[in-house]
């Protein structure tokens, strides 16, 4: 993706491990004005029956991930997906194409609409190439424990299930390494929303009001 194409407003990336409290983040900004692009909803569109990228991972994982009327049978692909790094691999390779031109449309109509800082929510910002266009990136980082806790509950899966898809994510140093800021969740979601309040309020200084 061009970082021409952020020119007109300021893109901050928000990543981070699945169940570290990045929707709490996201609803903090968001009532500051700002835009958000959820990337895991975006995901979900492209996966829509009749759309080509569902057709592609038919195709790579199996055609039983699929209904009989064409609808994703998504735990069966994330049981296929996430069950190596290398699965992990084909699936992004296969989807991050689709997912990124809807993000682009995305981004560009909350530009149009007047905002001028958009948060776009990817745990794969780094890994996707998303970060080069971001002014500023953002990581949202938990324990593991509460993590967990929070993955089988959110998705009412198992623990297996739930530490499955963490072991296909990287740790806590690959963030730490790369993004700009760093908010940490201990439990108290009104703490971690007070604490993206004040990042919020450091950026817009730096980068203009949402």
């Amino acid at each position: 993706m061009s970082t021409a194409f952020y020119q007109k407003g300021q893109l901050i990336g928000l990543t981070g491990p699945t169940g570290a409290g990045k929707s709490t983040v996201c609803t903090s900004l968001m009532q500051r004005g700002w835009g958000v692009v959820d990337a895991d909803a975006t995901a979900r569109l492209v996966t829509q029956p009749g759309q080509p990228c569902l057709v592609e991972l038919a195709e790579a994982f199996g055609k039983d991930i699929l209904t009989p009327d064409g609808a994703l049978r998504r735990a069966v692909l994330a049981d296929r997906a996430f069950s190596s790094p290398q699965d992990t691999q084909r699936l992004n390779a296969i989807t991050h194409p689709h997912i990124l031109r809807l993000i682009k449309e995305k981004v560009g109509q909350l530009y149009s609409s007047g905002k001028k800082l958009v948060a776009l929510d990817a745990p794969l910002l780094f890994e996707s190439g998303l970060a080069e266009g971001c002014a500023a990136t953002v990581a949202v980082l938990a324990p593991a424990q509460q993590r967990l806790a929070r993955i089988m509950q959110r998705d009412n899966i198992t623990q297996t299930a739930a530490q499955k898809r963490m072991s296909a994510q990287p740790d806590d140093q690959f963030y730490l390494a790369r993004a700009s800021y760093v908010l940490y969740n201990t439990g108290n979601s009104e703490a971690l929303y007070q604490q993206a309040q004040q990042l919020a309020a450091q950026l817009e200084e730096a980068y203009g009001q949402g």
